[in-house]
């Protein structure tokens, strides 16, 4: 006999969570990893009620990028929500914005294109539903409508026209890249020109796989992932010499391991080093140091295995990749 299925059908919203600020906001705050799910930026610790100007921010989250505002909206998009958005992204001093509606109009789905496409910022549009099956229990259903593309950041712009955390943010990159020159440490990131995205990343030998440098406000990390979050096959090959892998890495000396995030989110996933240097003052030289060491131990460690790929895998990695080689942003 055929199992049974089951049928999905649409809730009300509001029937499961009466009104967006009160009850929807505080709900995606302690349950972000469900939207990410969808995105795959690393969404975490968003923060309520953000000032910004005479306004306040429904959510601003940490993401592999850094921050990002997060604007919810029940019903269908407007105006006035997408003019706020834009004037969040001037008053944090963020580039990057999702944009969470019940119903996205057409028009405002392509002025979010647009906005990605001008180099505005990275704007998210994300549409939400509730549904269940059967007799479940309701559930969210996030769907991304629009997104910017990962190597559409604007990193030349003229130095009188950067803010404070840009600056800060190209400084502190160039100060790391300058450190592993002129200290003969073989990072794959020293030869690369510093962004004021706080995000740079080059190819682990040409394949589709990226080393990715990232800092934030509170941290910094290296990081080997699959870019554009293709190829999410190629952690199953690494993970199985994830002790050989971390058996290597450990020779290096630093103080901390490998962190292995196998969860395919987004289809997306990361091993990454996390050092405590952010961008926001003066950097401890020793920290940056581990930094360039971590990127300088991945590299000789991660390499081999990215040659030696299961058969069939590695030159698909090479014919797909369409990433440039040195300062897009991606994740981490």
């Amino acid at each position: 006999m055929p199992p049974e299925v089951g049928f999905i059908e649409t809730v009300s919203i509001r029937d499961v969570w009466p009104t967006e600020h009160a009850d929807f906001t505080p709900w995606l705050q302690s349950h972000i990893g469900e939207l990410d799910k969808v995105l795959g930026l690393g969404l975490s610790d968003p923060q309520r009620e953000v000032g910004a100007g005479d306004f306040s921010i429904d959510l601003v989250a940490e993401t592999n990028f850094g921050d990002v505002v997060i604007e919810n909206q029940f019903g269908r998009s407007d105006h006035r929500h997408l003019g706020q958005l834009v004037t969040y992204l001037s008053h944090r001093e963020v580039q990057r914005a999702i944009w969470i509606v019940e119903g996205a109009r057409p028009e405002h789905v392509k002025a979010v294109e647009t906005l990605n496409d001008r180099g505005v910022g990275q704007i998210w549009m994300v549409t939400v539903q509730t549904i269940r099956i059967g007799n479940s229990q309701a559930a969210p259903l996030f769907t991304v409508v629009a997104e910017p593309s990962e190597d559409a950041m604007v990193d030349g712009m003229p130095d009188q026209d950067l803010t404070q955390a840009q600056r800060q943010r190209r400084d502190f990159m160039a100060a790391l890249f300058a450190q592993a020159r002129e200290e003969g440490i073989d990072s794959p990131f020293k030869d690369l020109t510093p962004s004021v995205t706080g995000v740079q990343h080059t190819h682990a030998r040409g394949s589709g796989l990226v080393y990715r440098v990232a800092v934030n406000r509170r941290e910094s990390r290296v990081v080997v992932t699959n870019a554009r979050g293709r190829w999410t096959e190629a952690m199953d090959a690494l993970a199985a010499s994830r002790s050989e892998i971390d058996q290597r890495f450990a020779a290096a000396g630093l103080p901390e391991s490998l962190e292995w995030d196998e969860r395919v989110a987004a289809g997306r996933w990361a091993i990454r080093y996390r050092v405590a240097a952010n961008y926001t003052g003066e950097v401890d030289p020793a920290r940056m140091r581990e930094l360039n060491r971590a990127a300088e131990a991945m590299k000789r460690v991660f390499d081999p295995h990215v040659r030696g790929l299961a058969p069939g895998l590695a030159p698909r990695l090479e014919e797909d990749s369409s990433e440039p080689t040195t300062d897009a942003v991606g994740t981490s």
